[in-house]
């Protein structure tokens, strides 16, 4: 069995990492088949070096906004070579719903909590849920086109984090010393603007777009006394899953 994951993200690295977790989640229940991410390229050189992560056009490919075209995308081939059994679709419908309709494969569709209007559309293109066998909430939702929510998907469990003075050792941090961590994956800047937003005191920054940067960043935040982020969807669920969201 193939399965696909396919994004549109381009802001951050966390609809990149939701592939990851996703993948390592296929693992953990002893997944024998394939698993592929498709995806835009991203800044962050850690998410270069993703293993299954395919670089594709989407974002940028206009072709993907009219029936005729879309077929012909990169995307569209990419999709069709590939073909997989399952083709888990994150977030981003628009790009693929002229894509869908050439592919031999049952869709789902994982949204977060977004607008009513976010599974509406636009009157000139509006969203076609029939295209999906499944649309599951990934997070608690009373949306009503959401078929069934599945628990937060979030890239690590307790026991696969780092011992908690790994980050300490990391970043040399002497013992007694406070350990307080400023950590997002956005754009260029946005770290630097909430260490300069925290609490007041010197804040270790782990900026994905570091080439040395500890990836994926949850598995080692347990030793941090305080952590300042931008509590997108992965950095808020991580927080709570893993056990720092007190501290967070």
């Amino acid at each position: 069995m193939k399965v696909a994951y396919c994004t549109a993200g381009t802001v951050g690295a966390g609809h990149a990492v939701r592939g990851m977790a996703i993948g390592r989640g296929l693992a953990r229940a002893g997944f024998a088949g394939e698993y592929r991410m498709f995806g835009p390229a991203l800044p962050f050189p850690a998410v270069r070096r993703l293993p299954g992560y395919e670089v594709v056009p989407i974002a940028s490919d206009q072709a993907l906004h009219d029936r005729h075209l879309a077929p012909t995308t990169e995307l569209a081939a990419r999709l069709r070579r590939y073909d997989p059994d399952l083709l888990l679709v994150d977030m981003f419908w628009m790009p693929l719903r002229h894509v869908l309709p050439a592919l031999r494969c049952e869709c789902w569709l994982l949204v977060r909590i977004c607008p009513p209007v976010w599974l509406t559309g636009p009157p000139a293109a509006p969203f076609q849920p029939e295209q999906y066998s499944r649309i599951l909430g990934i997070e608690p939702s009373t949306h009503p086109r959401v078929d069934a929510v599945v628990d937060p998907i979030v890239v690590c469990n307790r026991d696969e984090c780092r011992p908690p003075a790994a980050l300490r050792e990391l970043f040399r941090v002497p013992a007694g010393q406070p350990l307080r961590v400023a950590l997002h994956a956005g754009e260029r800047g946005e770290v630097e603007m909430l260490a300069r937003a925290g609490v007041g005191q010197p804040l270790t920054v782990l900026d994905l777009f570091d080439e040395q940067a500890p990836f994926p960043a949850a598995e080692w935040l347990g030793g941090a006394d305080q952590i300042v982020s931008g509590a997108g969807y992965n950095a808020y669920w991580e927080a709570r899953w893993l056990g720092y969201a007190e501290r967070t």
